[in-house]
């Protein structure tokens, strides 16, 4: 099955007209358009209203849609290669994108671009014809297109057109000027106000020895530009006509038979830094599909920027070199990765730039010193490029400001361990933890599939108990994996006691403990005060209200604080009527906090003995079987018993 959109939309499963499937309903066209142009991605139902009705939609429109949706998944079968998904407030049409036709056109265009980068003229123009041999006539012309399609029509012809453009300076560079005088006066016809067609024709007439009719082209265009528009010719094109008027040497003909014998130096490669893909990436298939159109959606003159966040060991950073992955060829220019929180210290910009500007082969001794002029030179450099950044673990907006391109054409894919503010026009992207359809694929994956099937309700049990946190679940599936006659329920057990829950979900190269302390040892002392308390709170939930009562400090301090923890995603805030909010911590986080308040207290996180916790009703100190906690707007503090008799001061908890 074949979806086409670079012309007439068209559904092809076949030879012949037995094969086309096109439905003949104009809206449920429109509604398959939408679909097919965000395969695998979610297209609200929102977004399909406004497309098929604009502002004024039917009371039934809603039913109408289901209608449309019905009839899609009737002509595609219920076995086929492409199905529509209802998924929550929306739909999804699951293909593999080889089977759309834009998806191969992009492919071949990056092809090209990369073949022309690379000085690989003859590469560039078989990869660029492939991809305009795809073009049947204009995009989706069987469709009254609405606001939302009117839009993507714009983005194929536009994508069109700079194909056309990178064919025609492959053509010029193979010295086949005189082939393309007539296609070019063609296009020129066509599009009356196409500088770059104008320059192209003048330079081919110039190799073909018609200089005065390259002269006479410019005059032309500039009497139309004047006389619609009152504006000159661009400077680029001013700079032409000069170097046609002095009979530049450049401009001569470049076929082989003229070029000098010393061969040309060659260009340094593209960089290609991205960390390697998890080969058993599991779940996380929406949220990679959006990250991924995100990145290759810019349009503008901005690069689109991706900020992506979320809970110690929620796998941010796996989520994105995935996404990353998946649209690097779109990105033939290279693709750059810094590790912005490595060895324990931000990095700083000059010193991301100097990596950046050498990755792309610029010589040492040229990278200047000020990270002021490295930004500058790098932003050169990215300007007519293709270029994906991947920046992981920012601290700040000001960390990654200036490592950010100045090109229309690059993306940046950011992954923070706090919430990152200041970026304008940036793209906020916050990660939970997997669900339970998504974590057992992984812990099959290790594990086996057989050891789950056969024993699915501990399965469950212990995607549960390692809080569907990727790190967790595979430290659990590993153990099981080392010992193939454990059972899933002996595994669930061991996970199921509080006291050892963590060391068991800690392996070599995969302990969850380690990107929560590394969370953890960047809190300030009031932040690290409060973070002990939710260990000890026998809820992960809490407002404002009752951290100030624990606390004995204002409610406003108390929403500060909390705030703090939420921005630094050790915390989840949820709206509740009346405008209070509820704080929520995560099991594990809960587990290695109660860990971090033992170890300040030199106890054994381990210790069969759990005191109870004896919350006071309305503030006071909070109390648990051999100590007193305390609190003001500043830390916790603890004394034991014999401390409070002989009324020695408490000790402070945290910095």
């Amino acid at each position: 099955m074949e979806f086409r959109v670079l012309g007439s939309l068209q559904v092809v499963d076949g030879p012949g007209d037995d094969g086309d499937l096109t439905p003949s309903a104009a809206k449920v066209r429109a509604v398959l358009a939408m679909l097919v142009l965000r395969h695998n991605q979610i297209v609200s139902t929102r977004e399909l209203i406004d497309e098929l009705w604009g502002e004024r939609p039917p009371a039934t429109a809603l039913a109408t849609l289901h209608t449309y949706v019905y009839k899609l998944r009737k002509m595609l079968g219920p076995c086929g290669p492409a199905s529509v998904v209802t998924k929550p407030y929306g739909y999804l049409l699951a293909t593999a994108p080889e089977t759309i036709d834009v998806y191969r056109f992009e492919r071949l265009v990056a092809d090209g671009w990369s073949a022309l980068e690379r000085d690989d003229p003859g590469r560039a123009t078989e990869s660029l014809s492939g991809a305009l041999a795809l073009w049947r006539g204009p995009a989706l012309a069987n469709l009254a297109a609405g606001e939302l399609l009117s839009a993507q029509i714009t983005r194929l012809e536009e994508g069109r057109l700079r194909a056309l453009q990178l064919r025609l300076d492959a053509d010029l560079r193979l010295g086949r000027h005189r082939e393309l005088i007539s296609e070019l006066k063609e296009l020129i016809a066509t599009h009356p106000l196409n500088e770059d067609f104008y320059a192209k024709l003048m330079t081919a007439l110039y190799q073909a020895g018609r200089r005065g009719e390259a002269l006479e082209v410019y005059q032309n265009l500039r009497q139309i530009l004047v006389g619609q528009l009152g504006l000159e010719p661009s400077p680029v094109l001013s700079r032409l006509q000069q170097r046609l008027l002095s009979a530049d040497p450049g401009l001569e003909d470049p076929a082989p038979a003229r070029r000098p014998a010393a061969p040309a130096p060659r260009p340094a490669p593209a960089p290609a830094q991205l960390p390697a893909d998890i080969a058993d990436f599991a779940g996380r298939h929406d949220v990679a599909g959006h990250l991924a159109a995100l990145l290759t959606g810019g349009s503008g003159t901005a690069a689109p920027v991706v900020c992506v966040g979320g809970m110690p060991g929620a796998g941010v950073t796996a989520l994105a070199v995935h996404a990353a992955h998946r649209v690097r060829a779109a990105f033939p220019s290279g693709q750059l990765f810094a590790a912005l929180g490595a060895g324990g210290r931000p990095a700083g910009p000059g010193e991301v730039l100097g990596a950046f500007l050498r990755a792309a082969g610029v010589p040492v001794a040229d990278i200047p010193d000020g990270a002021d002029e490295r930004g500058n030179m790098f932003r050169t450099w990215c300007s007519d490029r293709r270029v994906l950044i991947l920046l992981d673990d920012a601290d700040s907006a000001t960390q990654i400001r200036p490592l950010l391109p100045g090109s229309p054409g690059c993306a940046v894919i950011v992954t923070t361990r706090s919430a990152l503010h200041g970026v304008a026009g940036a793209h906020a992207v916050r990660l939970g933890p997997l669900t339970a359809a998504e974590g057992l694929p992984l812990l099959a994956g290790v594990a086996g599939q057989a050891r789950v099937d056969a024993e699915p309700r501990a399965a469950e049990q212990i995607v549960h108990l390692c809080g569907g946190l990727p790190p967790a679940l595979r430290a659990a599936a590993a153990r099981l994996a080392a010992a193939p006659a454990a059972t899933l329920a002996s595994m669930a057990a061991r996970l199921a006691d509080p006291r050892t829950r963590l060391r068991t979900l800690g392996v070599a190269g995969l302990d969850v403990r380690a990107a929560f302390r590394a969370a953890y040892d960047r809190l300030p002392g009031p932040e690290r005060g409060l973070f002990h308390l939710l260990g000890l709170l026998p809820s992960p939930h809490v407002t404002a209200g009752r951290v100030a009562a624990l606390l004995g400090c204002g409610p406003d301090h108390a929403e500060h604080l909390l705030a703090r923890l939420t921005a630094r995603f050790l915390l989840e805030a949820t709206p509740r009527p009346g405008g209070e909010v509820r704080y929520t911590v995560h099991d594990l986080i809960r587990l290695f906090a109660r860990q971090c308040l033992e170890e300040e207290l030199g106890r054994d996180p381990a210790s069969p003995s759990d005191p109870a916790v004896r919350v006071p009703a309305r503030g006071g100190p909070l109390l648990t079987g051999d100590m007193i906690l305390t609190g003001d707007a500043c830390a916790l503090t603890t004394r034991t018993d014999p401390e409070r008799a002989e009324g020695r001061p408490a000790r402070v908890l945290g910095p």
